[in-house]
């Protein structure tokens, strides 16, 4: 119920439930409390009520409620003065015409039980309504507490799509200028700048996800050749870094966009988060795609798909964020782990 309310990042929707319980839970001690307290008085003065009835029930004998009893008087013996025992509340009272017996009056069990449940009811029933008020209190104050996070996500969510829009000209300004460069020049450092200025752009394009939904045209995408195409491309930037390839003829009915996108992150982060000297291993068949890389032990894996969530100083830790999105507006599924010393992503088609 609480995600429903703020369908936003998990730090939003774990910022609410922290938060809510905490309100809630305090309100609920303090009313608990409350009512152990009405309770505990509700008893005395039943208690004291039951007492006074007896008394009076003494001198008139006019309530059928009460039992009569003669018992034998004692050393112990005290008249006027309220006792328990098996059979309900009671006092002693003298009798008149002797002082070797005192009458017992007594007021049922079966009576002061129902007297007790009905105070447990009326008790029971005020902690609920005070419970309910509680959780709508408790939500209130949590979503107002975290009004500064939502303004601050906002404005975060602001800044990208103008860094986005910003972007645009000198990147097109760019490329064109490379081309130019390359058609006169055949220079390895401008294809370096080619790789630079597909980075840039692959980064811009990571960041459009994040604004909106995406809006998928299907269409028939080859895997085989998005994937081939980006480890070619990743080669060059990492070429220390060994790659195991194995790979099936696989066409997919998606978007081929978000789908590049998906392969693009996967692949990047499986190079940047690798060993010195280390390698890379991809497989892909017609359930799904699979990679693996050795790297450092992975300290929260239930989180690596949170946006922003990352366990290095290198990455915005947007990458697998945009890679879950996509995933499930493409009804797939994308999980990881680290095991032995590698770190595995598997992706399954539906």
């Amino acid at each position: 119920m609480i995600d429903k309310l703020l369908l936003g990042t998990s730090h939003e929707r774990e910022s609410l439930r922290k938060a809510f319980l905490l309100f809630f839970l305090t309100m609920e001690l303090f009313i608990t409390l409350l009512a152990v307290l009405m309770f505990r008085m509700s008893w005395a003065d039943l208690k004291n009520r039951v007492f006074l009835e007896l008394k009076n029930y003494s001198y008139t004998f006019e309530d059928n409620r009460f039992q009569i009893e003669v018992v034998p008087r004692d050393d112990n013996s005290r008249v006027y003065e309220l006792f328990e025992d098996e059979k309900g509340l009671y006092i002693l009272v003298p009798v008149p015409v002797t002082q070797k017996d005192l009458l017992k009056i007594i007021y049922p069990r079966e009576l002061l039980l129902s007297d007790r449940n009905n105070i447990l009811i009326k008790i029971t029933a005020l902690w609920a309504v005070s419970s309910t008020i509680a959780i709508v209190l408790s939500l209130l104050f949590s979503l107002y507490a975290l009004k500064p996070l939502r303004e601050a996500l906002n404005m975060i969510e602001e800044v990208t799509k103008d860094i986005i829009h910003d972007l645009n000209t000198p990147l097109m300004s760019l490329k064109v200028n490379l081309k130019i460069l390359k058609s006169r020049y055949k220079d390895e450092e401008i294809e370096r700048a080619e790789l630079a200025l597909r980075q840039i752009q692959s980064l811009r394009e990571n960041l459009r996800p994040l604004e909106s939904k995406a809006e998928l045209k299907l269409e028939d995408v080859d895997l085989r050749e998005i994937i081939s195409s980006e480890l070619e491309s990743l080669k060059k930037i990492y070429p220390e870094t060994r790659v195991r390839e194995d790979l099936q003829e696989v066409t997919v009915k998606a978007d081929r966009q978000a789908v590049l996108r998906v392969v693009s992150n996967l692949l990047e982060n499986a190079f940047k988060h690798n060993l010195r000297g280390g390698w890379v291993r991809v497989e892909l068949w017609k359930g799904g795609l699979r990679i693996e890389n050795p790297s450092k032990p992975v300290e929260n894996p239930n989180r690596l798909f949170d946006r922003y969530y990352k366990e290095s100083q290198r990455g915005l830790g947007l990458g697998l964020a945009i890679v879950k999105k996509l995933c499930e507006e493409l009804g797939w599924q994308v999980r990881a782990e680290y095991k032995g010393g590698l770190f595995i992503v598997e992706v399954t088609f539906r």
